[in-house]
């Protein structure tokens, strides 16, 4: 007989599927990219699976491309990666009593769209463990297409059209995630004040902006939580 799969993992992998389109042709330009740069397709694989963070991935095989050194490289993914620290925050205190597999699986599999979709689902799962095995399932769905979709790229080259312009799947998936959260004027206050600062520090190098606004929108959600109490 087959082991029971979990409700849960199963909610979080269908919950996951809307935003999969924006994953798809990301994954598939990843793929385009390694190839282009002549790496192996066991070396494009490979950093798939070891590094698993799409945007750094682009950054370190644009940087390698151009003889940039080890250095330069490993900082750059770094930066573009310090928002997982803000993720990794917020989620910690759901696994702050699991065991050190989970946690350390938990950590590695976390990506914008896993945390966007707990983020809009979080109210539906009644205690921890309901929630990681919905995070789970989205990991599961998550990883399945970027690494299929990356190595359909690698093999195939980036198949959609660049007149789909399906770069815009990407944000879409994410502002479609968000409006359900939007619960009360605090959080919709927060949101129209980092869509502002985001769009006046974007010139700022190295995608510091990014950075620097969800600091600014946490600082403005914790003083307008202070004042409601």
């Amino acid at each position: 007989m087959l082991p029971r799969v979990p409700k849960n993992l199963t909610f979080g992998f269908k919950a996951t599927l809307p935003i999969t389109p924006g994953v798809i042709p990301f994954a598939a330009v990843m793929g385009t990219v390694c190839a282009d740069a002549h790496l192996s397709f066991f070396q494009s694989v490979a950093m798939n699976v070891i590094l698993y963070a799409g945007a750094s991935q682009l950054a370190a095989v644009d940087l390698m491309t151009k003889h940039s050194p080890v250095s330069v490289v490993v900082a750059t993914g770094l930066i573009i990666n310090l928002r997982f620290l803000l993720y990794s925050a917020a989620f910690s205190p759901v696994v702050q009593h699991a065991r050190t597999h989970v946690k350390l699986a938990s950590a590695f599999f976390l990506t914008d769209q896993n945390y966007a979709v707990m983020c809009a689902h979080e109210n539906r799962l009644r205690n921890n463990r309901e929630m990681i095995e919905f995070y789970f399932g989205s990991v599961l769905c998550i990883t399945v297409v970027w690494q299929s979709s990356m190595i359909a790229g690698y093999i195939f080259g980036n198949f959609a059209p660049a007149s789909w312009s399906l770069d815009y799947a990407v944000p879409l998936s994410f502002i479609t995630l968000m409006i359900p959260t939007l619960k009360n004027a605090k959080y919709v206050a927060v949101a129209l004040f980092s869509s502002v600062v985001a769009i006046l520090l974007k010139p700022i190098p190295y995608n510091l902006g990014l950075i620097v606004t969800a600091l600014l929108a946490i600082a403005l959600g914790v003083l307008l939580s202070r004042k409601k109490q």
